[in-house]
């Protein structure tokens, strides 16, 4: 069996694991969390935490719930986001918040932390809760972060990418280095995973704040510039309020809802904003291609050079 056979086998797996839990009272918030899961989604946690755990000893009836938890995590932290950007659409599908209202899309979020603690609590030591605990609650404080920094246009890179740091790369990190963990890995090679995951996790969301404005609403599984739109300034806009086109990108942010960002766009190109968002995704990418070559030869390396790969690939 081939590397990417076997990954596409596990993640299989994933799913059929993802729509069992799902099970819930309400046929109704059982319905639109499955369409939720079959909306599709890159699956890149699940897939990073089963390369993680080809390292040490590889047990499939291990691995998959693991991985199946860190992804029901992901998913709750969507719907979360869902909720507090009030969005209509994820991915061409109704979000939970549009189907269910609110107060009910809240719980549905709840709902799924409480399911992905369920499936690791059988298996995961002490340690291994603590990691995840850390993990959510790094999550949390980052999106409290963004909320607090709305509109405001004094927001430095430093605190970008603190920001982003917990709301990607933590899960990111956390995926790889429990897989890892748990397939015995010792902690020098936990680490360097988890470091891998993690310089993955800051290129994927830089990558992602490029296409928010460069990208197409198919690709990007939301409008365009919605991040913008909300007041949450990326580092596209933050290096262009930082240039000698301030004043013009701060006419251009409020004139958003007049001209639907196209001043913005204009400004974040000729400010140079965007060329030097898309060097400091280069750069976390050189990290994680740096790491990954001291790895041992075999399938994870091969797995975490497709992943990188996947991320130069993307149109930024």
């Amino acid at each position: 069996m081939g590397n990417k056979d076997f990954l596409a086998m596990e993640l299989n797996k994933v799913e059929e694991h993802l729509l069992k839990t799902l099970k819930t009272r309400s046929k109704m918030v059982e319905a639109s969390l499955k369409d939720f899961v079959k909306s599709g989604g890159k699956r890149l946690r699940p897939a990073l935490t089963i390369i993680g755990s080809t390292f040490g000893d590889y047990k499939s009836e291990t691995v998959v719930p693991l991985a199946t938890s860190i992804e029901i995590m992901h998913m709750a932290t969507l719907i979360h986001d869902d909720i507090v950007d009030d969005a209509e659409t994820r991915r061409g599908t109704k979000t939970m918040q549009s189907a269910l209202g609110k107060n009910t899309a809240v719980y549905c979020g709840d709902f799924l932390f409480t399911r992905a603690f369920m499936l690791v609590a059988d298996m995961a030591e002490v340690e291994m809760m603590k990691d995840l605990s850390k993990a959510i609650a790094f999550i949390c404080d980052s999106e409290i972060d963004q909320n607090e920094q709305k509109f405001d246009q004094t927001v430095d890179v430093r605190k970008y990418l603190k920001r982003i740091g917990g709301k990607t790369a933590a899960l990111f990190s956390l995926s790889i280095g429990v897989g890892a963990h748990k397939a015995g890995c010792d902690k020098k090679m936990t680490s360097k995973l988890s470091k891998i995951g993690s310089n993955i996790g800051m290129a994927f969301q830089i990558v992602d704040d490029i296409l928010d404005f460069t990208g197409d609403e198919k690709t990007v599984g939301k409008p365009l510039l919605s991040d913008a739109k909300q007041g949450i300034f990326t580092l596209p806009i933050i290096y262009s309020l930082q240039s000698a086109y301030k004043e013009r990108t701060v006419r251009a942010i409020e004139a958003i809802e007049e001209d639907g960002g196209e001043s913005l766009l204009e400004c974040v190109k000729i400010s140079g904003g965007l060329d030097r968002t898309k060097g400091l995704a280069m750069k976390y990418i050189s990290r994680a291609i740096k790491l990954k070559d001291s790895l041992p030869d075999g399938f994870g390396k091969d797995a975490i050079t497709d992943i990188i790969g996947k991320q130069l690939e993307r149109k930024f």
